[in-house]
């Protein structure tokens, strides 16, 4: 800018100043302004430009933030959908096995029906000590039932929900009738009233018991099953791991198998 101010100047300075002169010198000062002016904007758009790069910066950086959340989100939608699939399984499980339970022991209680007695035109003659007629049979003693009753009242007080009355019917009926078909089942159904009540270490105790004793037992493969899933409820995640893989090897084809590989899959675990 100092070379087209300086020729004006040192016109006006030799004092030789006409109407041209001071019409350049006008038009020199103009020029010179402009190029001020058009420095100045430059600079400003730069400062603009800068500050529009650092503001899509930050806007890139906010998007990839709520891509990482988003995805975040969905990865636990996802197990959380995983997991509602598994408990909704074991629940129509625990319901088939339920009337087929029920089913079975009506099959049994019926079949251990007496037969009625063929009919004869003379009555035979009561054995010894035996009421005679017109006297009521003598009563059983108080509080002492059958071994389909005890069990049918325990799986009764089960389905209301009376966890702590199944518990002691089912425990009465495993202490007094073990080698019955039914004796399995009622360790089964004490573990399950435990599982419900949250006591998950007892659960753990029965279905174990259950494990150990009956070793060919129908109930075996979902005792495995309900046990690893107690050990998921305490957090002992490894034990989870190990009985729910167990429930595959062991058992594969199974309903249960089934059960057991979706749950091990929404633990992140790969099973072959």
């Amino acid at each position: 800018m100092r070379w087209l101010i300086v020729p004006g100047l040192a016109v006006v300075a030799a004092g030789c100043v006409s109407s041209g002169d001071i019409t350049l010198l006008h038009r020199e000062i103009t020029d010179v302004s402009r190029q001020v002016e058009n420095l100045g904007k430059e600079s400003s758009g730069k400062q603009d430009l800068q500050a529009m790069s650092a503001k899509l910066a930050d806007q890139n950086a906010e998007v990839l933030k709520s891509n990482a959340d988003i995805q975040l989100e969905l990865r636990q939608l996802r197990d959380q959908i995983q997991a509602l699939q598994s408990n909704l399984d074991a629940t129509n499980q625990r319901l088939g096995s339920l009337s087929a339970e029920l089913a079975a022991t009506r099959d049994k209680l019926a079949a251990a029906a007496p037969a009625p007695a063929p009919a004869s035109s003379v009555p035979p003659a009561p054995p010894a000590g035996s009421p005679v007629a017109g006297q009521a049979p003598p009563k059983p003693a108080a509080g002492v039932l059958e071994p389909g009753q005890l069990y049918n009242a325990a799986y009764e007080d089960y389905l209301r929900g009376n966890f702590d009355l199944a518990i002691q019917g089912f425990s009465e009926y495993a202490k007094r009738y073990p080698t019955t078909d039914l004796a399995d089942n009622a360790l089964y159904w004490i573990g399950e009233c435990y599982y419900s009540k949250k006591q998950f270490k007892e659960a753990i105790d029965a279905f174990t018991q259950l494990i150990n004793t009956y070793k060919t037992s129908d109930k075996a493969a979902a005792a495995l099953l309900k046990k690893g899933l107690a050990y998921l409820e305490l957090g002992d995640r490894s034990q989870a791991v190990i009985n729910l893989q167990y429930v595959l090897y062991e058992h594969p084809g199974t309903r249960e198998a089934e059960l057991a590989r979706s749950r091990l899959a929404a633990l992140g675990v790969k099973v072959k």
